[in-house]
């Protein structure tokens, strides 16, 4: 896996303003770190961390490449994802998502997450402020299915 971080970074950089560097990612491969391929190219990824105590996951970071958008490689990392989550027998997932990012907010709210909470984020600059959404999903027993979603 170490092998494919220099293409998550790829899509990283294109995904997000606030890329993360090398070492980051070589330490999120400790925990969950999903990609997808098309062809043997690198489309999508997902970066989650799980707390046993707290029977808590956080998926930290997913991104599927602009040319990729739309085909699916989001739902698939996600469902995949949260099948791990569910086998860890973890009762809550959360994570983040900027809240102009439409496309990704149905796509959690079809696996069920919730709106928890909004958390804005001062800037210097009035109205440059981030503005994301805390989102929340209560899992299944390991032994149920969370394949529903198309």
């Amino acid at each position: 896996m170490e092998e494919d971080i220099e293409g998550v970074m790829v899509i990283d950089r294109l995904s997000f303003s606030d890329p993360w560097c090398y070492n980051f990612y070589k330490s999120s491969l400790k925990d969950i770190f999903l990609i997808i391929e098309k062809g043997g190219e690198i489309c999508g990824y997902l970066v989650a961390c799980v707390c046993h105590d707290l029977k808590k996951a956080v998926v930290i970071r997913v991104a599927v490449h602009p040319d990729h958008r739309g085909e699916g490689f989001g739902r698939s990392l996600m469902r995949r994802c949260l099948e791990i989550i569910v086998a860890r027998d973890i009762e809550v997932v959360e994570l983040d998502v900027e809240l102009v990012s439409r496309a990704a907010i149905r796509l959690y709210e079809k696996f069920g997450f919730k709106i928890e909470n909004i958390i804005v984020f001062p800037s210097d600059y009035p109205g440059d402020e981030e503005t994301f959404y805390v989102m929340r999903l209560r899992l299944p027993k390991p032994n149920d299915s969370i394949s529903q979603v198309n």
